[in-house]
């Protein structure tokens, strides 16, 4: 005679309905990316290095002389982008976005300190694939990388293997505004 009771039809059911709930999660396409990584803007063709930030929620780039201005009823931004964003002879190019929002920025190490940034929509490539995402503007000449990519953005297409760098060159075809 069996102790152990026979699982059930209905268990089954339920264990089956479980992993397949949970099965699409892992199957997800996730790129592998490295805590840095190169990213290519368009459609300027230009390639700058991006720090992959798990800890900060939001995207940055590096950007100056950035000017808020009016075009056709709406609010705009005008900034410049840096080739070498800690030359400040560096090469730069103008550009020009809608202002999607302002984004309230908590500064790391300050008490209590916030700071509002405007934000755009950029097109960068990293990997094979093409990706837009909010950035805030600010000044990152102390920092060691122009582009910061926060968790907003990743958690949606790639897992940060903080052991790598480099894991995805940015080879998607080139933009067509180019």
């Amino acid at each position: 005679m069996c102790l152990t009771p026979r699982p059930s039809w209905p268990r089954l059911v339920i264990l089956s309905g479980l992993l397949a709930i949970a099965a699409p999660i892992a199957a997800r396409d996730l790129l592998t990316l490295g805590w840095l990584e190169r990213i290519r803007l368009e459609p300027w063709d230009f390639v700058a290095k991006a720090k992959l930030d798990t800890g900060a929620k939001t995207a940055a780039i590096h950007a100056t002389d950035i000017e808020r201005f009016d075009k056709n009823g709406q609010k705009w931004i005008r900034f410049k982008l840096a080739l070498d964003h800690r030359d400040p002879q560096s090469e730069t190019f103008l550009v020009e976005r809608p202002l999607e929002r302002d984004v309230t920025i908590k500064l790391r190490g300050k008490k209590q300190s916030m700071n509002t940034r405007p934000a755009v929509k950029l097109e960068f490539c990293i990997g094979r694939e093409r990706y837009q995402a909010l950035f805030t503007l600010v000044n990152r000449r102390k920092f060691n990388y122009p582009v910061l990519l926060g968790r907003r953005f990743l958690a949606a297409i790639a897992v940060v293997d903080p052991a790598t760098k480099y894991n995805a060159e940015p080879t998607c075809p080139k933009s067509k505004d180019h």
